[in-house]
């Protein structure tokens, strides 16, 4: 006789598979301090990820702001592996809270629906529009989807304008990052993950030298 699932057995899984997005319900636990800024990271619009919905890894229609992961996976910065549980259980998120591994429907539901943005978390905060609104414009984020196929053909001029980009990308948070702590401790929520780690997952080797990035094709 097969028993199905009916509640949680607390076995951590769903959260060593990375921490939550946030939706416009969990704006109060980011006002309150439940959820600090410096344990979000944010998928830009157009950056790869894996959508549960498609089952796949594709372009993001919309922004994401998620809770950060902890070491070095996604594993999410909450879980607590001695007890297997959430360490804020009282103030998770809503997709946690509506999760049931047995039953994903309702998490489905939500993917990519009333996401909550950079803009959205710090508005009031002058300082941080200007300065998200300010990257956004300095450091667009490439298109994915194009540079996945465009690669494939090594074209040396592509290379050199992404390489340029990168370098722009780093350039500035470094400039921002050395005047303000508040920015050091909260860059992956500021500005995502950084454009050289992202062009490696498209075949791309970054290398350093002397005060500059440089990028080559990987060798088949």
């Amino acid at each position: 006789m097969i028993i199905q699932q009916t509640s949680c057995k607390q076995c951590g899984i769903c959260c060593t598979k990375g921490g939550p997005a946030l939706h416009g319900a969990d704006i109060d636990l980011l006002r309150q301090g439940s959820i600090p800024r410096k344990n979000l990271i944010t998928i830009r619009k157009g950056e790869f990820a894996y959508n549960p919905v498609a089952e796949m890894v594709q372009a993001t229609q919309s922004e994401i702001v998620k809770l950060k992961g902890s070491g070095g996976d996604w594993t999410c910065c909450y879980y607590d592996p001695e007890s297997q549980g959430c360490s804020i259980y009282d103030n998770r998120p809503l997709a946690c809270v509506i999760l049931q591994c047995w039953n994903p429907d309702a998490t489905l539901a939500l993917v990519e629906k009333d996401l909550l943005s950079r803009l959205d978390i710090v508005s009031g905060d002058k300082f941080l529009v200007k300065l998200i609104t300010e990257y956004e414009l300095a450091c667009p984020l490439p298109d994915c989807e194009k540079l996945s196929i465009d690669l494939q053909n090594n074209s040396e001029s592509m290379i050199a304008n992404l390489e340029d980009l990168v370098n722009r990308d780093l350039q500035f948070r470094n400039n921002v990052v050395a005047g303000s702590d508040t920015v050091l401790d909260e860059e992956m929520f500021l500005f995502g993950r950084p454009l050289f780690q992202i062009v490696q997952s498209f075949g791309l080797l970054v290398s350093q030298y002397e005060n500059r990035l440089r990028l080559k094709m990987k060798k088949l």
